[in-house]
Formats: C-alpha cells, structure tokens, sequence
C-alpha cells in the first residue's frame, strides 16, 4: 500500500510542475505580446499626452478624441499614421505595430501644416 502511495504521491508532483512550467510559458507569451494602450486628446492648445512609450513590432492602440473647438487631426509620419480631420467632440482609433526604434513626431496638421503646440512624440524601444 504505500508504493502504491509513494507512486501516486511522485505523479502528482510531476504534474503539478508540468502545469506551473505550462502556466509560466503562457504567462511569458501573454506578456511578450503586450499592447500599448493610450488615451490621446487634442485641443485647441496641445495634444496630451506630449509624448508616449512603445516597443518595436508590438501592438499600439491610441483612441484619438477632439476635444477642441476646432477641426484636428493626428499624424505619425514614420509609421504612415494620418487620421481624418476630426470635427469637435469626434473620436477615432489608430492601431498599428511601430517597425523601427526611436524618437518619433506627432502633430496635428489640419491645414496642410503642423499647428502650433499641437505636437508629441512617441519613443520606440
């Protein structure tokens, strides 16, 4: 009776360390596959958040809102990001996965030019 245990007892650790080494694999790969998550508002003075973090070749989800009383839009030349203009109180999402490390620009440029103090940048990692 108790090899009988003793065999029961080593298979349920052999199991227990197979679903831990499991779960830390699956938890490695969630975070691997991180997202950026950002909040973006545009007014009539400036764009917050000013600047942002993201990694290279990992996803980036920014929800982009007009809270001005003016037309804006966003731009991201490096990663070829050019929202619609945006009218007052619209919103809109950008989502893309940044292919280069560095410091980026962002702007509104509604007019065909950057506005004033509307500007930011994204630093890729």
């Amino acid at each position: 009776m108790t090899r009988i245990v003793e065999g029961i007892t080593r298979d349920a650790v052999r199991i227990c360390i197979v679903c831990l080494l499991s779960a830390t694999l699956q938890t490695a790969v969630v975070t691997a596959n991180a997202q950026t998550s950002v909040e973006m508002t545009l007014t009539d003075t400036g764009i917050s958040p000013s600047s942002m973090s993201a990694v290279k070749d990992q996803p980036v989800s920014i929800h982009v809102v007009n809270r001005g009383t003016q037309t804006h839009n966003l731009v991201i030349p490096a990663f070829y990001i050019f929202t619609s203009n945006l009218q007052p109180g619209s919103d809109t999402f950008v989502r893309f996965s940044p292919d280069k490390t560095g410091t980026f620009p962002y702007y509104s440029d509604t007019g065909g030019e950057p506005e004033p103090g509307l500007r930011g940048s994204i630093t890729v990692r």
